[in-house]
């Protein structure tokens, strides 16, 4: 293992009054480094880290031990430490690759297609085969898709794979494809599922009622999502937001799968 640096003393000698309140968890450290420094060895997460050395686990992510690491011009780096995000939640319909990879951003529609894929034993959803099922939790598919390639089986990271994503039509839904896609586009193609999102718009035709757009949304969205459309598609979605509503997920259910 690398060289361990020596905690430092000088901020204290500067501030004897924190030291009083730091001492505890600086001898703490500095127990550790000299006594256990072996298991630097092993990459832990932080809150197992952080337990290993001040016998709690939130010291580093939530209280002073950051603090602690500053005072005493110890490196986050030398811990050896790394952040654990929320793992995905997804079905396995088969294994085989290459296949396509469905990211669903709200839960209902991901529970309905899972069953889908169950129930009929069909291969295909709206006649697009699909292997595999990723419930994204809007937003949450930024942090759970950081380790995607460590946190899933082999096969998914397969480079023949297609990667899809399916979420509302409206700004919100479309912000949260492209600045997905933009974030991972180093490493994957992530498409708008083409067939899940024309059915909402022909669904949504046939309904004649829709919702309006809810407040506070941020409209400034880029031409990525449209650029995989008809021209014919694209103005129907734009005239859906600019005329104030937008089409949930939910407009589809496992009849029309």
């Amino acid at each position: 293992y690398k060289m361990i640096p020596e905690i430092s003393i000088d901020y204290y000698m500067a501030h004897l009054k924190v030291y009083e309140q730091d001492r505890e968890w600086v001898l703490l450290l500095n127990e550790f480094l000299k006594g256990h420094k072996e298991q630097l060895l092993y990459a832990k997460s932080l809150n197992e880290r952080s337990f290993e050395i001040w016998k709690r686990e939130k010291f580093l992510s939530r209280e002073q031990g950051k603090k602690i690491l500053k005072r005493c011009q110890i490196d986050m780096d030398v811990l050896n430490v790394y952040e654990t995000t929320e793992p995905l939640a997804y079905y396995s319909h088969t294994r085989q690759i290459p296949q396509n990879i469905l990211i669903i951003e709200n839960k209902d529609t991901f529970y309905s297609m899972r069953k889908h894929l169950l129930d009929r034993r069909n291969d295909t959803i709206l006649g697009m085969p699909v292997g595999t099922l990723i419930y994204g939790a809007g937003k949450g598919i930024f942090k759970s898709f950081q380790d995607f390639e460590f946190c899933v089986e082999p096969y998914m990271t397969d480079k023949g794979n297609g990667i899809y994503y399916f979420g509302d039509l409206d700004y919100e839904g479309i912000g949260i494809y492209e600045n997905f896609a933009a974030v991972f586009c180093g490493e994957w193609e992530i498409k708008p599922f083409i067939e899940g999102y024309e059915a909402m718009v022909e669904k949504a035709e046939r309904i004649g009622q829709l919702p309006d757009t809810k407040t506070g949304q941020n409209k400034r969205i880029r031409e990525l999502f449209f650029s995989y459309f008809s021209k014919e598609m694209v103005e129907k979605m734009k005239q859906t937001l600019e005329a104030g509503q937008y089409i949930p997920q939910e407009i589809l259910n496992i009849t029309d799968l």
